[in-house]
């Protein structure tokens, strides 16, 4: 994604077509099929989960229907990390796009997100999920060195 084409939309320039402008901005837009989205989301679902979660029981408690807090914060623990999951899970260490996404990405509260998953994942038994992160676990680990 090239920023200087974003802001070139809105120079003084001559302008283009309207066509032509209009296929810029789609192009740009694209933005949630790229790698650096991917890994961008994951990392700020896991990292605000909590905050999730306690709005989530705020919610309920508001509708006053008897539910179990216990229940509710399974609930939004299921709902967070299998959404951050299906981010990640297009995340392969091996193609080099992807790669430097994690390499923007990489810091501790990276890896701390990936440790997190793959701890709520074997706790219920996905070890095909746990295997994808850990490979992005790995990977990241070796920016960080």
């Amino acid at each position: 994604m090239d920023v200087n084409k974003i802001f070139n939309l809105f120079n003084g320039d001559e302008p283009e077509s309207l066509r032509e402008k209009a296929q810029q901005v789609d192009v740009l837009l694209d933005y949630k099929n790229h790698p650096l989205f991917w890994v961008g989301m994951f990392k700020k679902l896991i990292q605000n989960h909590q905050t999730f979660n306690d709005q989530l029981l705020n919610f309920f408690d508001k509708l006053d229907e008897g539910l179990s807090k216990v229940d509710v914060d399974k609930a939004g623990e299921f709902l967070v990390f299998n959404r951050a999951y299906e981010y990640i899970q297009k995340v392969d260490p091996d193609n080099l796009v992807t790669q430097e996404a994690l390499f923007r990405f990489a810091d501790i509260h990276l890896k701390l997100a990936l440790e997190l998953s793959i701890n709520y994942f074997q706790e219920h038994e996905e070890y095909e999920k746990c295997s994808h992160l850990k490979k992005n676990l790995e990977f990241v680990k070796l920016l960080l060195t």
